[in-house]
């Protein structure tokens, strides 16, 4: 064996079990009230106990495979754990199919509205993909900014995708086990719903308030949520459409009997559902069956 040859032999024996020890995450980190102002990337097991806030010149990256752990702490009663995360800068979490980010309890008997919610208020960009959101008040809140919410599971919150007056897409998710699968205030929101599973919800679609039948949610499967597929809240007057989405039937009398509207309290206005699909929308996304 040459010199050269020999020193190689050597650097390789040195080189490759520290490359190997590269991917280990170490302790869970612990969180409290924390402020991110700078770049910071997060994997591993992550423990929150407090609210984490990336403002506008910060910008988080949460790796895939990462568990993001909240502590239940309801400090002012309300019966919501207090701990969140609130995104005013720039968020990236994308997990993959093999590694989904977790975003769940802490808790050994996990509840929903154990934590508050992923809250992204004036965020300056937002990725959101491969990730499981689970026991939170929210699995989700987008507000006042432009986000894409993508391949994802939402479960066991009070509600799973919540938004208003945003520029958002929300596709090819699984949305179930929530006391409301997606509820959003519309308020100029351009909205793009589409190729989600909604399923064994409270309510499927609640539209609250303040939308004027702008939002797009169309070939979706929304069936077998226990109250109805689509209400209406109060001081809801204006109808909202939600064309081509797939109920289970394609009667229109049947569709009509899941929704909560005008014919059960006339300040409302209307859901209507043209164009029923005659096939459940096929949803491909391999995390989140369940364990139901």
């Amino acid at each position: 064996m040459s010199k050269y040859r020999k020193i190689l032999s050597l650097l390789l024996l040195v080189v490759l079990p520290l490359a190997g020890c590269a991917g280990l995450s170490g302790p869970a980190r612990n969180l409290g009230d924390t402020v991110i102002n700078a770049e910071e990337t997060w994997s591993g097991t992550v423990r929150i106990n407090g609210v984490v806030t990336v403002k506008k010149g910060g910008s988080l990256t949460i790796l895939p495979g990462t568990k993001v752990l909240f502590v239940r702490k309801d400090i002012d009663g309300d019966g919501i754990g207090d701990a969140e995360i609130l995104v005013e800068g720039k968020l990236i979490a994308r997990g993959t199919v093999a590694a989904p980010i977790i975003f769940s309890s802490a808790e050994e008997k996990p509840q929903p509205a154990d934590w508050k919610y992923l809250y992204l208020d004036f965020a300056r960009q937002a990725d959101i993909e491969y990730i499981i959101s689970e026991y939170a008040y929210s699995g989700i809140q987008v507000h006042f900014c432009k986000a894409k919410i993508k391949n994802s599971v939402f479960r066991h919150n009070i509600d799973g995708v919540r938004f208003s007056t945003v520029n958002i897409e929300v596709t090819g998710n699984r949305i179930y086990g929530n006391r409301h699968g997606i509820r959003y205030e519309e308020r100029r929101s351009r909205a793009e719903v589409s190729g989600n599973d909604i399923r064994n919800n409270k309510i499927g679609i609640f539209a609250v308030t303040r939308s004027v039948d702008k939002a797009n949610i169309h070939h979706n499967n929304i069936v077998d949520n226990d109250d109805y597929n689509a209400k209406l809240g109060i001081d809801q007057h204006h109808d909202v459409t939600l064309r081509q989405n797939w109920w289970g039937t394609t009667s229109s009398e049947k569709i009509a009997r899941n929704f909560f509207d005008k014919k059960q309290d006339e300040t409302l206005g209307r859901i209507r559902a043209p164009e029923p699909l005659a096939e459940p929308v096929a949803i491909t996304l391999p995390i989140g069956i369940e364990e139901e």
